[in-house]
């Protein structure tokens, strides 16, 4: 027998496949896409899709950790070592720091101005607090689609996928504060003493338990090795991980990132095989996939442009509030970090402001709060209004930001070339690489695998060709800047080597060690740096007079 719930998710895949086609056809950014469908729904009133909407339940439980696990298994750790104080810094205090300015911007422009009855700081911190979270999955497929920086690409994920936790556990601790789920207010030292219980109970168990059930699957998996076996344990990560975290009152967000980064760094080397890890990241993109055009078309089912009318100017405070939130945290925070860590871009921060979309996790945040709470209908109406803007105001100009920027537009036509080409001769490589374990392989002939290899190098060398035609110098800089950087990883286990055998004291590779890592750093800041300072300094250290042409 066939169930209404059942006919519902068929028709909202149908609607979501006709949409990413669409989409694709006139080059509309997906997710702002099903909004818009979800939009037209609303008006449309299609009787099987009544009584369907956006619960907490439906997003905590069932949407948010395939979502959160999906990118947090990309996210390598190494990379997020390289930007972890800019993450950390954004993700920690810039949410608290968000949260207060946005808080004090409508409480004064709404509470104190009149235009909002029974207005309080409440209402205000809880506003401030929901808002706090970026959800950037629109601007991220841009950045796919431009090309941008890898750097920056890290940059907005890694803080997308840290401050939806710290949000959460921030929300909560207004919650306790203001006694909003029931009990008495606290005041004075206990407000100080419950939010530090609050944050360091919620953080640490959330992260610990990530970590554990992550490292515990990622051990199993090296038992097996079965596609589907594997697929499963993931599956089981995702949802566990939030669970258990839940459970235990701490974050469930926090404990799915952990999970994710644990699996993708740790156990997709350490316990899965290559056919395996290709078959993981093919499932995740699946079921990233779904959960976001389920969730986006449900935004756009809930958002009712007759309330944007009736509160516009309300809105137009809280969003400009959310604005300000954001610029006065970036532009505050990364200047400071500037100056003892690897310097961000001025460009950059441009985009890390504007590019902080809100989503959907706000959205199920504020619908969490209790029906009596003062206020809860105007706060309910205010983010899923402010949430609507944000995707549609930011997510439709960042494109054009990014190409006023230099990181999108014609000039990256080269670039892209130049990357695909290489990817070929990469991939060619690797496999060419596979096909020498074949060697000891008693049923793979010679005969076979020379075969194999002569067609396999004659694509590594066409690529290579194509590749070298359309690398410019900035992509030889580039590239002469990778190569340094492997080369001195090899440095470094030379020494460490030497230091073990005795060859040299601790002492002296110490030094030397320091000595490539000051010149690491250096590397580091020149790849950010504008092309004509980079190139100088490049031919300055290479003892080259005059441009280097391959």
């Amino acid at each position: 027998m066939i169930h209404h719930v059942e006919v519902q998710v068929l028709v909202l895949l149908a609607i979501a496949a006709l949409v990413g086609m669409v989409a694709r056809r006139l080059r509309l950014p997906y997710t702002l896409a099903l909004v818009v469908a979800g939009l037209l729904l609303g008006f449309v009133q299609l009787e099987v899709l009544h009584g369907l909407e956006l619960s907490p339940d439906l997003l905590l439980l069932l949407l948010l950790p395939p979502l959160l696990f999906e990118a947090a298994l990309h996210l390598r750790i190494n990379n997020l070592r390289r930007d972890i104080w800019p993450v950390l810094l954004l993700a920690g205090p810039g949410v608290l720091l968000s949260t207060g300015i946005c808080a004090v911007i409508l409480y004064l422009g709404a509470g104190r101005s009149g235009l909002a009855a029974d207005f309080g700081w409440s209402q205000a911190l809880i506003f401030g607090s929901v808002l706090a979270a970026t959800d950037p999955i629109s601007v991220l497929a841009l950045f796919r689609e431009l090309g941008v920086p890898s750097r920056l690409y890290q940059l907005v994920e890694g803080e997308s996928l840290l401050n939806d936790g710290v949000a959460v556990v921030v929300f909560v601790i207004i919650v306790k504060v203001f006694a909003i789920g029931g009990g008495e207010p606290l005041v004075g030292a206990a407000i100080t003493s419950e939010a530090l219980r609050t944050f360091l109970w919620m953080v640490g168990a959330g992260v610990c338990t990530g970590l554990a059930v992550g490292a515990a699957a990622s051990v199993l998996t090296r038992q097996v090795d079965d596609h589907l076996i594997e697929i499963v344990l993931t599956l089981v990560v995702a949802y566990s991980s939030f669970l258990v975290a839940e459970t235990f009152h701490a974050s469930g967000v926090l404990a799915t990132v952990s999970a994710g980064i644990t699996v993708g760094s740790f156990g997709s080397s350490y316990g899965m095989s290559v056919t395996t890890r290709v078959a993981v990241e093919d499932f995740w993109e699946v079921m990233a996939f779904l959960a976001n055009s389920f969730v986006f078309l449900l935004v756009g089912l809930e958002l009712e442009p007759g309330l944007m009318v009736t509160y516009g100017a309300l809105l137009a405070v809280a969003f400009v509030g959310m604005i300000a939130a954001r610029a006065a945290t970036v532009y505050g925070l990364l200047p400071l970090l500037n100056r003892w860590a690897q310097p961000i871009p001025k460009g950059w921060s441009h985009v890390l402001v504007w590019g902080g979309l809100r989503g959907s996790l706000s959205m199920v945040l504020i619908l969490t709060l209790p029906p009596g709470f003062t206020g809860r209908s105007l706060l309910v109406a205010l983010v899923f209004g402010v949430v609507g803007l944000s995707l549609f105001v930011q997510g439709l100009t960042v494109g054009p930001l990014m190409a006023r920027l230099g990181l999108g537009g014609e000039d990256l036509v080269e670039q892209r070339a130049y990357e695909l080409e290489r990817g070929r001769a990469l991939a060619a490589t690797e496999a060419l690489h596979q096909l020498e374990a074949l060697e000891h392989d008693v049923l793979a002939e010679e005969l076979v695998r020379e075969r194999i290899g002569a067609w396999y190098g004659r694509k590594r060398d066409a690529a290579v060709t194509e590749a070298r035609a359309h690398a410019g110098e900035t992509a030889r800089d580039e590239l002469t800047l990778e190569t340094l950087g492997r080369l001195m990883d090899a440095e470094r286990h030379a020494l460490r080597e030497a230091v073990r055998a005795g060859t040299i004291a601790a002492a002296v590779g110490a030094q030397l060690l320091r000595d490539i890592d000051l010149r690491a750093q250096e590397f580091a800041t020149l790849k950010h740096s504008p092309e004509k300072d980079r190139r100088a300094a490049l031919r300055k250290f290479l003892g080259e007079t005059e441009p280097h042409d391959a």
